[in-house]
Parts: structure tokens; sequence; C-alpha cells
């Protein structure tokens, strides 16, 4: 049986990542899944995430969101279940894929132990592994236009995610609709070019 596709979409929140990936389900030829990291944490349970102050802040098993005196989020802290959780995400996306499921995973990886995991897990599948960019501006104003994100969850997120540097392809939301974002996503695909990045992000990472 031939493996799936998987289409890693990375990006700061509010980037307009499910937005294309919505686009790309109604124009790649066969059937996409959507998974990724909003799905994983609204299946969890509420304890699951703690809320505190940056000063003296206390601990949490799955994910710790840091805010200041204005009550904006300035840091994410990850905990050992937290970690768990999008470990096991990953397994998760690589059991699909290897019963020829094609997956669009909207991410946001803003923990380099993350990374790891992501890129060892699925490092042997065909990765499509795509950075999702627009100015922090554009994305701080969409997530106070849209009003369902935790404030300060862009500007945290935007110096993280992509400080890796390695994509098989980058979009801007900015300049490009998310049509055309996906039209540039099925031309990479269709192009016939192996995608390498998670390839040379697993050397990378072996090497450090």
């Amino acid at each position: 049986m031939d493996e799936g596709t998987i289409i890693l979409l990375n990006g700061t929140s509010s980037s307009g990542k499910t937005l294309i990936t919505k686009t790309l389900q109604e124009t790649l030829d066969g059937n996409y899944i959507h998974t990724g990291i909003d799905h994983y944490l609204q299946s969890v349970p509420e304890k699951f995430s703690v809320t505190a102050s940056v000063i003296d802040p206390p601990t949490a098993e799955g994910i710790l969101w840091l805010t200041g005196n204005d009550g904006r989020i300035t840091e994410i802290r990850l905990g050992p279940v937290g970690y768990r959780l999008l470990k096991g995400m990953y397994w998760a996306i690589a059991a699909l894929a290897s019963v020829g499921n094609n997956v669009i995973v909207d991410d946001v990886i803003f923990d380099p132990r993350v990374l790891r995991e992501a890129v060892s897990t699925l490092h042997l599948f065909n990765v499509l592994f795509v950075g999702v960019r627009c100015p922090l501006e554009v994305a701080e104003r969409r997530e106070q236009e849209r009003g369902d994100r935790r404030a300060g969850l862009v500007k945290t997120t935007f110096p993280l995610v992509h400080r890796h540097g390695i994509y098989d392809l980058e979009v801007d939301t900015s300049v490009s609709s998310s049509m055309e974002c996906a039209l540039q996503i099925k031309q990479r695909l269709q192009n016939g070019a192996i995608p390498t990045a998670f390839s040379e992000l697993y050397r990378k990472l072996a090497s450090d």
C-alpha cells in the first residue's frame, strides 16, 4: 500500500493556515484529512492549561500560559504531558499516512523539542513542509479582529516558529490569498520534486 502525502503548514497563530487548509481540501486531487495542534488542544480537559502571571509562575503538566500585567500572553511553557500530547499527534499523523491517508497538518511549532519530535517521527514519509508567513502587524490585526484567540499569542510565537529556517516552500498570506497560496502548494506537489526539508532537518538535528 502506498503511503499518503503529508502537507505540514507551520506558522504563527492567525497567519492564515486554516483558510489555506480548507482551500487545499477543495482544490487538491484526492481526499486530505485536516488535523493539527488546535484539534488536540481542544480535546484536553480544562486542567491541562494553566494561565498565570509571569511573577512567581507555577508549573504545569500540560501548557503554562504566562501573561503580563495587561493579561496578554508573553510566554508559553510546555510541560511533560503537553509534550507527550504533541509527540502523540505526530505518531497519529504517521499512522494515518502509513495506511495511505493524505493529511494536512495545521501547526505552530514554537518549541525546538517539538520540532525535533516532528522531524524524527515523520522524516521518512512524504512530507511537504510549508512555512506560512505574514508580517507581525498583519497577524496581530487578525488576532484582534477574530477575537477568539488569546491576546498576545501572535507576538509570543512569531519569533519562534520559523527559526529552524528550512522549508520546501514558503507562502505569504499578506500578499497572496488563500487560493493563491493553495495553488502554490498544489504546484509544488505536482512538479515532481521530492520534498527534502524534513530530511535536511533530520540530518541537521542529528548533528547538533
